[in-house]
């Protein structure tokens, strides 16, 4: 620890080392820095301060006469190194096509090291709500990306979003995490709807080219072929959807939820390309995010506020 002390430096070094410590052990364990922790209670023990929030005006309007109240902004983080993993090649026996076949297929590792970065991020969003006291999340960004500072081997996940005090017909046992604006929470309350949480899930697929499609890809200028459909590239993408897509109905059922709404899908793809037998060939690997929402129905609708009337002041 004798670096650590050298980088606080001056009087309560020590302190400060200690803390340091004891943060990193917090976060090894999927919690939340010591002042992190500190700042949240402070706010949940004064109740009536100032509050920050990425809502818009028309949400916090709306949520305010809703008798839902902001409380602060959260947010949860979490950035993984993938561990050791060996890419597939066209060599690879067995297949779907046989011989210099072309394949499909999971890359668990990859897809293990997005949804640990996602779960601890969320868990952090929450941690950090039930620290301040809220009952639920509101407008969730979820981001995937990276550091240029990094190497090309990490994921990150970063969760933005308001915690808020909800009326009591509303709250549950626990901060209810969700990706709905401030309007589409309520309108859900409305039509006796309630959100069960933030689901989200990652499939990384490898798809090496058979001899066929690598030719096709390897042609070009006068000689190339007509216009064709790359169909191995093709049926990856549906097999990452696929495979998302059952992941993330299991995921809902875990929580109790009866569907999902908002369900969005984001992918990437890298190419790879390697000599195989003096000839070059080219992969792909898709990746294929999913997050959407759990609702659970069967409850009581909440009547909406009263219509307001607003006329706009300032000449154009």
């Amino acid at each position: 620890m004798g670096w650590l002390r050298n980088l606080v430096g001056g009087d309560g070094g020590d302190d400060h080392a200690e803390e340091h410590e004891r943060s990193a052990r917090a976060l090894e364990s999927g919690g939340l820095p010591l002042h992190a922790e500190r700042r949240l209670r402070e706010l949940r023990d004064a109740p009536g301060g100032l509050f920050t929030s990425d809502l818009t005006v028309n949400e916090w309007a709306l949520l305010e006469r809703a008798r839902i109240q902001p409380v602060t902004q959260v947010m949860g983080s979490s950035i993984f190194k993938t561990g050791w993993r060996s890419l597939p090649t066209s060599a690879t026996t067995g297949g779907w096509y046989g011989g210099w076949s072309g394949f499909i297929r999971e890359m668990p590792q990859l897809s293990d090291a997005f949804n640990g970065a996602r779960e601890r991020a969320l868990a952090r969003l929450r941690a950090e709500a039930q620290l301040a006291g809220a009952d639920a999340v509101v407008a969730v960004r979820l981001n995937a990306g990276g550091h240029d500072w990094l190497d090309a081997d990490t994921v990150e996940f970063t969760a933005v979003g308001t915690a808020v005090r909800l009326p009591a017909e509303l709250r549950t046992p626990e901060p209810v995490i969700s990706d709905l604006s401030g309007q589409e929470f309520w309108q859900l309350a409305g039509a006796g709807l309630r959100p069960a949480g933030v689901v989200g899930i990652t499939t990384v697929v490898y798809v090496a080219s058979s001899y066929r499609q690598n030719r096709v890809l390897g042609s070009g200028g006068w000689f190339s072929a007509p216009n064709q459909e790359l169909r191995e590239f093709t049926q990856g993408f549906y097999e990452a959807r696929e495979l998302a897509l059952g992941h993330l109905n299991a995921q809902a059922a875990r929580m109790g939820a009866h569907g999902i709404v908002g369900v969005r899908f984001t992918e990437q793809t890298q190419e790879r390309e390697y000599e195989r037998n003096d000839r070059s060939q080219r992969d792909l690997i898709v990746t294929v995010h999913v997050l959407g929402t759990g609702i659970t129905d069967g409850h009581a609708a909440l009547a909406p506020p009263e219509p307001l009337t607003i006329m706009p002041l300032r000449g154009r």
